[in-house]
């Protein structure tokens, strides 16, 4: 029993008890006078109300102590189960929650042409094909990813934050724990046109990219994402943006082992002295998008062997026409000799001069066609072609050094609800060496996957 309720019982009992005495003391006492039976009514009224507001107070008391009581019990069960007491943002702040659940089975006929994605440079030649295995099955979750995002109402207007991850990092063993690691993929702020921190580049219409299973992609598509300050400025019907961005370099080497052993190359991987420096302007009209990007880069590069700069440059132009209700069609063409890592084919940024240590460039090209075709509302379908090549000069590369690669991607995607897609990709992949020997693959991706 509650200490609330054992007092009152008591009081209770007392009260009786005193009534039942003075109803004995009227029968035992009938001579007592009027006056005195009147001064004893009295006090027992006095006695009444007394009791009265003492019960409203233990009333109070009591309700006080369950309320207390209850409280200590929801802070216990908090403290037991380890649930925060909430998530405290800042004023006008908004903060989301995203990500994806990713499945995907692949079938090559070779073994290569990468493993977890379509790589266009591990794509066997055919001299290569009795080395080996004939077919590769291979089952994984990288393309799992899950991300933070916030929004902030400011004077200098959208203050917008971001924070992006993907499971392609490194780790993990297929023969008994498929943890792979954590990836950054995006991080960034934004303070109304300016952003500063990784994104995709902005030589990238990411508007143009192709919807795929496979995660890499056309083998002559843009594709990277690197550190950057970018300010955007819109305009009636479109926008300009001009960013800085992370400089890297790699250079393709024509080495010899001795005077008489056979020529090889190699890589060597430098930072640049300079950020790369972007431009893009981008216009939207009642049949589709347009863009058009130019990039310049510095390349240099002093280990005591090489000694040498140089300035690169390309452009990317972009076209993307909306037709009937849903379907698209996309054109992407990229040319120049600075291409190198921004390209999906991944090419060399350079050559090296074997001989006078100089940096030599290379003139390079890349594009892709694509159309995507709603069936119905939740089944539609994407067809790829692209092709990625670069010129070689043999005099600083080797005649087995890569050319040309060529892709192709067939799929048909069904969302039986709008936050989950079920799909199968067929991919072709083909490389091409300087010397003319060649090779490809034949590729069937599944997928499931589950967004929020």
């Amino acid at each position: 029993m509650k200490n609330g309720e054992w007092g009152w019982q008591r009081m209770k009992t007392v009260f009786v008890s005193m009534v039942i005495a003075s109803a004995c003391l009227g029968i035992a006492a009938p001579v007592l006078a009027e006056e005195s039976m009147a001064d004893m009514k009295a006090m027992m009224q006095q006695m009444k109300e007394a009791m009265h507001s003492l019960e409203q107070k233990m009333m109070a008391m009591e309700a006080k102590q369950v309320k207390t009581e209850q409280v200590i019990s929801q802070q216990a069960e908090k403290a037991d189960s380890g649930i925060a007491s909430g998530l405290k943002l800042p004023k006008d702040t908004t903060l989301s929650v995203y990500g994806s659940a990713k499945v995907d089975a692949i079938y090559t006929d070779a073994d290569g042409g990468g493993d977890y994605t379509y790589v266009p440079a591990a794509v066997p030649l055919d001299a290569q094909q009795d080395e080996i295995p004939s077919h590769k099955f291979l089952m994984h979750a990288r393309q799992s990813r899950f991300g933070f995002a916030s929004s902030t109402s400011t004077d200098y207007g959208k203050f917008n934050t971001k924070l992006e991850f993907d499971l392609f990092g490194s780790g993990g063993n297929q023969s008994y724990s498929n943890s792979y690691g954590v990836r950054l993929r995006r991080a960034y702020g934004e303070l109304g046109h300016l952003l500063a921190g990784q994104e995709w580049s902005t030589f990238i219409d990411l508007s143009m990219y192709p919807e795929t299973i496979d995660f890499g992609g056309a083998a002559g598509s843009l594709f990277i994402r690197q550190a950057m300050v970018r300010w955007t400025q819109p305009f009636t019907g479109g926008s300009f943006m001009f960013a800085l961005e992370n400089p890297e370099s790699t250079y393709l080497v024509k080495t010899q082992s001795d005077p008489a052993g056979a020529w090889t190359n190699s890589k060597l991987q430098c930072s640049d002295d300079f950020p790369d420096v972007i431009a893009r302007v981008n216009f939207d009209a009642g049949i589709g998008h347009f863009s058009a990007a130019g990039l310049a880069r510095h390349l240099i590069i002093e280990d005591g062997l090489y000694d040498d700069s140089t300035w690169t440059g390309a452009v990317s132009v972009n076209a993307l026409f909306t037709l009937f209700a849903k379907d698209k069609l996309k054109l992407e063409v990229n040319y120049g000799n600075g291409l190198g890592r921004y390209m999906e084919s991944e090419f060399d940024d350079a050559f090296l001069n074997p001989v006078s240590g100089d940096i030599e460039t290379n003139t390079q090209w890349g594009g892709f066609a694509s159309y995507q075709h709603y069936w119905i509302d939740s089944l539609r379908s994407t067809f790829v072609y692209s092709q990625a090549e670069r010129d070689n000069d043999t005099s600083y590369v080797t005649d087995a050094v890569d050319k040309k690669y060529q892709s192709v991607h067939a799929n048909l995607i069904w969302s039986p609800v709008p936050r989950m897609d079920v799909g199968i990709e067929y991919i072709w992949g083909y490389r091409e060496v300087e010397n003319g020997e060649d090779g490809d693959i034949n590729r069937i991706q599944t997928a499931v996957k589950y967004k929020f």
